[in-house]
């Protein structure tokens, strides 16, 4: 059997325009339930940056409320606090996997940083799937690696 590329296994991307309001962000969540992150992409479908659902949470309390909930104020806490657009609120990083790259290659570049899934980006820089560490897990071949350990 061959091996499994991460174009076999990505879900679906969802794009946002990077000048998209707080009340469109919420309202994508909205409709796409199950879906933990959006891509903002240029005009050309290409990367710019991610929105996680988490992102988003203290995005929803009214800003004057910051005060209240006694949160050790951060750079990172201020941003998803007080954003207005997509642009504000998206992370930037440079974690992405191509379609053709090996589930082993993806799981190595996600156990290496601070994030849970990333974009597949094709050879033109544009946005065609999402990554995560569920899809990973559900279809990595582990007896293959595990009878690989005993070559060492």
């Amino acid at each position: 059997m061959a091996k499994l590329k991460i174009k076999d296994v990505m879900e679906k991307p969802v794009f946002i325009k990077g000048s998209a309001t707080k009340k469109e962000i919420i309202e994508l969540t909205k409709k796409h339930p199950h879906i933990p992150i959006f891509f903002v992409v240029d005009s050309k479908g290409c990367f710019l940056g991610d929105i996680h659902e988490n992102d988003m949470f203290l995005m929803v309390i009214p800003n004057d409320c910051y005060d209240k909930i006694g949160v050790d104020v951060g750079f990172d806490v201020e941003r998803r606090f007080f954003s207005n657009t997509a642009k504000e609120l998206m992370r930037r990083h440079d974690l992405r996997c191509s379609p053709e790259d090996s589930l082993m290659d993806a799981a190595i570049a996600i156990a290496g940083s601070e994030v849970n899934e990333m974009p597949v980006i094709d050879k033109n820089g544009r946005v065609v799937g999402l990554i995560t560490e569920g899809i990973l897990i559900r279809h990595m071949d582990l007896s293959a690696e595990e009878s690989s350990k005993g070559d060492r």
